[in-house]
């Protein structure tokens, strides 16, 4: 086959592959929208945010890997801190994600922060504080995003958000999110198969 074929054909591919992630990707706002509670355009907004889809990747994972206790939340905490660290120690990967050692260093779970993520997360209704969530996305996300998707989140019903006698956030999550994306991903791994 001459190389001009063999490259249309990758081509082609490669842009059969594009409209499959753009699918999947229309597939998960249309669920999430479908299951929302709320019809502001506000909200509305915010879930179709390339954001929503990422902390629904987030909570869909902790779920998926069975972090649902105290203990295997600290071990993924402690990776989220060697990646971090990572990160800061490579001054290129660093700048490709736009951060700074300040930002990254502010990020991660040390002494009262793992304690205050691990007493929430141990209580009856296990609860992650909105900062903490944010600094688990910060690769991801700004701090005001995290902050503003939640509130648009617990809008449409996505997420609960308790104040604490001590002021903080504490997030819960009802699970919808997570349905509507494990839903989404495999639905669309499904149909790559089939091809």
């Amino acid at each position: 086959m001459p190389a001009d074929d063999a490259n249309r054909n990758e081509l082609a591919l490669d842009l059969t592959f594009i409209e499959t992630l753009r699918r999947m990707k229309a597939r998960f706002q249309l669920g999430l929208l479908a299951a929302s509670a709320s019809a502001d355009p506000g909200v509305t907004l915010s879930l179709r945010q390339e954001s929503c889809f990422q902390l629904a990747e987030f909570l869909f994972a902790l779920k998926s890997y069975g972090i649902g206790d105290a203990e295997t939340l600290r071990r993924f905490a402690e990776l989220h801190n060697q990646h971090l660290l990572d990160i800061r120690n490579d001054r290129e990967r660093m700048q490709r994600y736009g951060l700074t050692p300040e930002r990254l260093d502010a990020a991660l779970f040390t002494g009262d922060n793992m304690s205050k993520l691990l007493a929430n997360f141990s209580a009856p209704q296990p609860t992650i504080d909105q900062s903490d969530l944010a600094r688990f996305l910060v690769t991801v996300m700004s701090t005001e995003t995290c902050r503003k998707l939640l509130l648009a989140s617990e809008q449409a019903g996505f997420v609960e958000r308790i104040r604490s006698p001590f002021g903080a956030v504490l997030i819960t999550s009802r699970g919808i999110m997570e349905e509507v994306y494990g839903k989404t991903i495999r639905e669309t791994r499904l149909e790559a198969a089939q091809g």
